[in-house]
């Protein structure tokens, strides 16, 4: 009995190192395989497109892994989607602390004892209702000089780079918006454009009167013409009514 019972273990254990032998072999066939898989889905995310051949490979995988190859297309793709979802979000945010930091950065260029900040409007809205002031432009300032009082609004705008060589300041209709309110309240607007760097550190100041811009986007032969130096205060010209 021991010698059969010694027989029957050592017959067990030779079946189980040959099962596991064959297992690990099969893993490691199958390993490769598998990252190729991953591989091409992180490379189809990173891209955003999943391409025809990137298909073929992941249902060649499928098939010989026995995965489920309409599972997989499906989570690369919800993958793809919030990626996508993500780094738009990223975008809107950088460039929306960015304006507002550039706002911050021209407010300080005016010298509190000659400027007198007014309004400063916020661009809040939501299915087109939005308050009084976020269709005007950013900024109204009152300049005051011993008796002389004069308004004026400021409209800013950072860019990280140029675009067509030039600035898309505005939107058509924003465009619109800021020479009705020019013309309707008789009062000047200057748009203010920071470019390079970021909003609270721009590499080039531009101040530029809304009546010498005939649309929305501004060529950089024109940007030129109102270039600021960078480190010195706004000086409002009472009676030329110009900012630079």
């Amino acid at each position: 009995m021991n010698l059969i019972t010694g027989t029957v273990f050592m017959v067990i254990g030779l079946l189980t190192f040959i099962i596991g032998m064959a297992a690990l072999i099969k893993s490691k066939q199958e390993k490769p395989k598998v990252n190729i898989l991953k591989k091409v889905i992180e490379m189809a995310i990173a891209d955003g497109v999943l391409t025809e051949n990137e298909k073929k490979i992941i249902a060649q995988i499928a098939i010989e892994n026995k995965l489920d190859y309409n599972k997989i297309i499906i989570d690369v793709e919800n993958k793809m989607l919030d990626s996508a979802n993500d780094a738009e979000t990223e975008i809107i945010n950088y460039n929306k602390k960015n304006g507002d930091d550039f706002e911050k950065y021209v407010i300080q260029k005016f010298d509190d004892k000659y400027f007198k900040i007014k309004e400063w409007a916020g661009d809040k809205y939501v299915n087109g209702k939005y308050a009084k002031t976020t269709p005007q432009p950013d900024i109204l300032l009152e300049f005051n000089l011993n008796e002389n009082k004069f308004e004026f609004s400021v409209e800013c705008k950072w860019r990280k780079r140029l675009y067509k060589n030039g600035v898309e300041f505005a939107t058509k209709e924003q465009f619109k918006r800021y020479n009705n309110f020019q013309n309707e309240m008789n009062i000047p607007v200057f748009i203010t454009i920071g470019t390079k760097g970021k909003g609270n550190k721009p590499e080039e100041l531009f101040v530029v009167p809304l009546s010498e811009i005939k649309s929305n986007f501004i060529h950089i032969s024109v940007l030129r013409n109102y270039k600021k130096e960078i480190n010195s205060k706004f000086f409002f010209d009472y009676a030329a009514k110009s900012l630079r």
